[in-house]
């Protein structure tokens, strides 16, 4: 036995523990993180070998922290707020662990290829869900949509985070099957499919915003042509929707009524307030309820737990400075991400390159109408497609495509 590689395989085991179970639970994916990083520490201390890199993603990284840190410290609870920056901020780990260990183009496959499989099984129930009305695994009754249609929540248990994993899912796949010219690509466009219909089955408005901007804008990375041709049928597909399910009709219409929207709309005016008085620092992080009452504004809300949109959620909490930060990291890897898929020559590296790309651009169009990076799964699922994005750039930097897990 080679015990020298006894801490890179329990990294390994971490990642594929992480990759097999989101889809299911976020409970055993965190352990798998646990595990990962004990590994990547193991190998530090045992073999003396440190595997670390650099990415300029980690200069807004780091200043995002570092703002996110001294705004908590200087907040009305200070305690509560910098425990809140460390508890809401730590799934960055996992994009870690990737970036740093996964040294090979197989391995890295391998991990997607298990996502995805479980991924399947997950987009499958909530098909079934949006159908049969029942959440099995906690014995819920769903909501009813109308027209005997339910809202999926898949084995999240809530619509907006099951349909943000989704979308991930989605576009993993549907660029797998576009980018990969073998004839292995059905599986990966039936995984498409159902996500696809899962996402459409969650009612998630927020997302499916997102897939309106996200899957034309891929669509034109294949050329003009495809990108009209995408969105046509997109179109036809919403109009088709609309016109023949009275339960999603009510949903498009929904997006554009004021008045099904106010609580949205007062909570953005709140944040607003808030910020104008607290332009620089913020009030910290997790300190919303402690200002809301103060700075409500008049009108209905039917909650009032978060502003229902990332950036006023950062701006609320860290000023300008820190919304600067939170948009510049994603910003850098947006453009890795298209980097990578417009330089490689490997198939599965530029689909993973532009799935990662196009879901995180759809994380971040969602993120105009919802708290998902304030969300704890979905924080864990925007950090692995960071993480996919800087570790295929790694190993197309490194020319590492060819060498074979393990070596």
């Amino acid at each position: 036995m080679n015990f020298k590689a006894v801490p890179s395989n329990i990294t390994k085991a971490g990642l594929y523990l992480f990759a097999f179970s989101l889809p299911v639970s976020h409970v055993p994916a965190q352990f798998g993180i646990g595990v990962a990083f004990l590994g990547w520490m193991g190998e530090g201390i045992v073999q003396n070998r440190w595997q670390l890199r650099w990415h300029p993603f980690f200069i807004p990284l780091t200043f995002y922290l570092t703002w996110n840190l001294f705004s908590a410290a200087l907040s009305a609870r200070p305690a509560h707020s910098l425990g809140a920056v460390l508890d809401n901020e730590w799934p960055l780990v996992v994009m870690l662990m990737m970036f740093w260990t996964i040294r090979n183009a197989v391995l890295l496959k391998r991990l997607v290829s298990a996502l995805l499989i479980a991924s399947f099984v997950a987009m499958v129930y909530a098909i079934w869900q949006t159908f049969g009305g029942l959440e099995l695994y906690r014995h819920l009754q769903l909501d009813p949509m109308g027209s005997g249609y339910f809202r999926a929540v898949g084995f999240y248990g809530f619509y907006l985070t099951f349909a943000a994993f989704a979308m991930t899912i989605f576009f993993l796949s549907a660029a797998l099957a576009v980018e990969v010219k073998s004839g292995r690509r059905w599986p990966y466009v039936i995984t498409a499919l159902v996500s696809f219909l899962a996402v459409v089955g969650t009612f998630a408005r927020s997302i499916w915003l997102s897939f309106g901007t996200a899957i034309p804008l891929y669509a034109f990375t294949r050329g003009r042509k495809t990108g009209i041709a995408v969105s046509i049928a997109l179109v036809v597909i919403v109009v088709a929707g609309f016109l023949t399910v009275p339960a999603l009709r009510y949903r498009v219409e929904s997006i554009t009524d004021l008045g099904q929207n106010e609580t949205r709309l007062n909570l953005w005016r709140t944040a607003f307030a808030i910020s104008n008085d607290h332009p620089i620092l913020g009030i910290g992080e997790d300190n919303w309820d402690h200002f809301f009452e103060r700075y409500r504004v008049d009108g209905y809300y039917d909650t009032v737990v978060h502003p229902h949109n990332d950036y006023f959620s950062v701006l609320v909490s860290s000023g300008y400075p820190g919304l600067l930060a939170f948009v510049g990291m994603w910003c850098v890897a947006l453009v890795a991400g298209y980097k990578v898929s417009r330089t490689t020559k490997d198939d599965a590296r530029r689909a993973i390159a532009l799935g990662s790309t196009f879901s995180l651009l759809g994380f971040l169009v969602g993120s105009f109408f919802q708290n998902y990076y304030g969300t704890f799964v979905n924080c864990l699922g925007w950090w692995l497609v960071v993480g996919l994005i800087l570790t295929a750039q790694s190993l197309e930097d490194n020319g590492d495509g060819a060498k074979k897990e393990g070596s």
